[in-house]
């Protein structure tokens, strides 16, 4: 009888780790075949048959490396063992198919058979190493995130999804999926974003080489009878402030700490072209600088103070004047929030690791998102206006400026529109200080000026149990 087993090499490395092996014991002979992990005695459970890296209630998760063709990837202890079950399967189906077909088959055949398997058969090994490959090893975190929370997704769904191949993700189970999704109450643009996940590994598979193309389950846009991705229905919330609105914002005060922090975020993005806020909480003291520049208007060269950043989404440097309006807003934030190291706004207050820092900036976007709806449900807006995010601070700086007949080259170049080819050696021309002037808006004063609003507090829960006697 085969017997396959895994296990720590005795060996040690330069490093002090000892290689990850795969046994194979058959007919009183064995061989060994490398997984690609190294690991130390208290990374590794080697005390049973199928050794795996140690992981369960009270033991954190840590990383561990996998040398593969391409180099080294990293996987967390939970996926590494992933992995070791998906290579053990492979190997017991090798074998499985051997005494169904009466094959006569030694360690040589097996190596071969096992090595020249088709790369990542397992649709969810594949995914975790796509993921890592793609994604991860490029600093893109936040979508490596979502897309684990979409595999995380199809596991829910299928719990035999480990043992999966790509073959049996097929069209009709991915209907069976969606059909699971929206029963759970999953949005339109949830199952989007799950299902461009999917796609997305397919089309890797198809690139490397793993699958076929014949294997494809989405649609290419005909009638073709494969899986359409949902197309979220537009909403009717507006995606900008009115100058009205804003003068209302500019113009307003909350007696509510957290509101008013809340406010003058916004009014910061907004003031910096509408910068997005990935980019305005990694602003540090360092970002400024003075330089000299030529006033067009007093006809002199002045010291004048400049933010530099690189704009996380497409890496173009931005320089931007910091004109009155964005100083008042840096002050108000120096005098009246409790800053972490040198930030200069109060987005990050702890120390993050890379990694995850996309996923700290996510939760604490979502709750200002929330707190900027309450202020603008507290300034009587029109409804329409009453549902914005963050991100529409872009856009109201950019109906703005179109409003007030900004030449539409002044708008792109603010905007960072690096798509609009035929305009690019033209916009090169306006000068720092030309963008500050074509820039610097005055927002309407509200008839009989700014606003004071208190935002009541919700009453405290009152506690229905009984005090103990």
């Amino acid at each position: 009888m085969t017997k396959i087993r895994t296990i720590l090499k005795s060996n040690k490395d330069t490093n002090g780790k000892q290689k990850v092996l795969m046994i194979l014991s058959d007919r009183g002979m064995r061989e060994y075949f490398s997984t690609g992990f190294s690991a130390t005695a208290k990374e590794f459970d080697a005390s049973k048959d199928e050794g795996r890296f140690i992981q369960g209630r009270g033991i954190p998760s840590f990383k561990v490396e996998r040398k593969v063709d391409g180099g080294v990837l990293t996987y967390t202890n939970k996926e590494a063992n992933d992995i070791l079950s998906e290579l053990e399967a492979r190997a017991r189906a090798i074998i499985k198919k051997y005494n169904e077909e009466h094959v006569n088959w030694g360690f040589d055949q097996f190596r071969m058979d096992f090595t020249n398997a088709p790369k990542r058969e397992s649709f969810y090994a594949f995914a975790l190493s796509a993921i890592e490959e793609e994604y991860t090893r490029h600093g893109q975190y936040k979508t490596a995130t979502g897309a684990k929370e979409a595999l995380e997704s199809l596991s829910a769904y299928d719990g035999q999804l480990k043992g999966r191949t790509f073959q049996d993700i097929s069209v009709k189970y991915l209907r069976d999926y969606m059909d699971y999704c929206r029963k759970k109450g999953n949005s339109d643009n949830t199952l989007k974003m799950r299902l461009e996940v999917f796609r997305r590994l397919f089309n890797i598979a198809i690139r490397d080489k793993v699958i076929a193309p014949e294997l494809y389950p989405f649609s290419s846009g005909k009638e073709d009878g494969k899986i359409k991705i949902p197309k979220p229905a537009p909403t009717k919330t507006e995606y900008y402030l009115s100058q009205e609105s804003l003068g209302e914002l500019e113009n307003a005060f909350f007696e509510n700490h957290v509101l008013e922090r809340t406010r003058h975020l916004y009014l910061f993005s907004y003031r910096c072209r509408g910068m997005n806020w990935k980019d305005m909480a990694l602003l540090t003291k360092q970002s400024f600088f003075y330089q000299s520049v030529y006033d067009e208007k007093a006809k002199k060269t002045e010291q004048k103070l400049m933010m530099e950043y690189r704009r996380s989404k497409t890496k173009g440097e931005f320089v931007i004047e910091v004109r009155e309006a964005i100083q008042e807003q840096l002050e108000w934030f120096k005098d009246n929030t409790k800053l972490f190291r040198d930030y200069v706004l109060p987005i990050i207050r702890v120390d993050v690791v890379p990694e995850k820092l996309d996923t700290y900036l996510s939760q604490v976007r979502k709750r200002c998102n929330i707190s900027l709806r309450a202020v603008l449900k507290a300034l009587k807006l029109p409804e329409s206006e009453q549902n914005i995010t963050f991100y529409t601070a872009r856009h109201s700086f950019a109906m703005t400026l179109q409003d007030k007949g900004k030449p539409v080259e002044i708008i792109s170049q603010a905007l960072g529109h690096q798509s609009v080819e035929t305009t690019k050696h033209y916009l090169a021309k306006f000068s720092t200080t030309r963008m500050a002037d074509e820039t610097d808006i005055d927002l309407p004063v509200p008839k009989g000026g700014g606003k004071k609003i208190a935002v009541e507090k919700k009453p405290k829960k009152t506690s229905t149990k009984k005090p103990k006697a």
